[in-house]
């Protein structure tokens, strides 16, 4: 048992005793959040945005864009936390937070940062910057600006879609971190009506691409329209040629028979191609 030995006496510490149990920091509120004491694949500064590493759930290494859904906390200062419990077995020990307001890494990247912008990471591993309405996840939402101009920590070259070269500078500021999905995200999804929706899985008896159900659509409409018109087109020509020659009258109902089965057969064709849309 842990004992604290005081100026004239003995206390038994019972809480370190429970506290020397854990294997890692133990969860604590500080800056308003959650922090929890981890192991780093390399020494990561203050204000790292970091991912959880595919080697162990107790791992952490910088995040990277690629893997922007993998977004898990920020590296914190264990000095400003009122209370941390270290844990001497750990590599590269690193206290990050999940919650709460704390310093993160920052750059200019998507532009200047104001008071109340949403954060997301961006193409330098680590490093947070303001999120536009592409990014399907935010890191939280800056409460202080950066544009740059001000106090520093650095800068880095970036290379934009058309390979033209661009500095971008780096800051810290603080940032309440609430991981989640973008607010201001614009979905590129087609939308579809619930009806059209619920017609192509009971047909496919699956989920079904947008595109595929549109394009159903648009054969079914066009093989309708064009089997009324063939029905339209076959009784007018029959009527009128009954009214310029009634004794006809059987050779021109044969005809139009013909006709009704003709605009029957379409209809039956473009109902069969929509089916295998669907299903295949």
């Amino acid at each position: 048992m842990t004992q604290l030995r005081t100026g004239s006496g003995v206390v038994v510490a019972a809480a370190l005793a429970v506290l020397g149990f854990f294997q890692v920091a133990s969860a604590v509120s500080a800056g308003g959040g959650s922090v929890q004491g981890y192991s780093a694949e390399s020494p990561l500064n203050v204000g790292t945005v970091v991912q959880l590493s595919s080697k162990s759930d107790k791992l952490v290494k910088p995040a990277v864009q690629a893997q922007l859904q993998n977004m898990f906390g920020v590296v914190v200062d264990r000095n400003v936390l009122p209370l941390s419990v270290s844990n001497e077995g750990l590599k590269n020990e690193t206290f990050v937070a999940v919650s709460g307001t704390y310093n993160t890494l920052v750059s200019t990247q998507a532009g200047p940062i104001k008071a109340g912008d949403y954060l997301t990471l961006s193409s330098v591993e680590g490093v947070a910057m303001k999120a536009g309405t592409e990014e399907k996840t935010v890191l939280g939402r800056a409460t202080a600006p950066f544009d740059g101009k001000g106090i520093t920590v650095g800068s880095t070259t970036l290379k934009d879609d058309a390979g033209k070269q661009r500095d971008v500078q780096l800051g810290s500021i603080p940032t309440t971190i609430n991981i989640q999905r973008n607010p201001n995200e614009k979905s590129t999804k087609v939308e579809v009506p619930d009806v059209l929706k619920r017609i192509g899985q009971q047909i496919a008896e699956k989920e079904v691409n947008p595109i595929r159900i549109y394009l159903s659509l648009a054969i079914t409409v066009l093989s309708v329209v064009a089997a009324i018109v063939i029905i339209y087109s076959g009784i007018r020509n029959s009527l009128i040629s009954i009214g310029r020659n009634p004794m006809s009258k059987k050779s021109i109902f044969r005809a139009l028979l013909e006709i009704i089965l003709t605009s029957i057969l379409v209809l039956s064709i473009g109902l069969f191609a929509v089916y295998l849309l669907l299903k295949l």
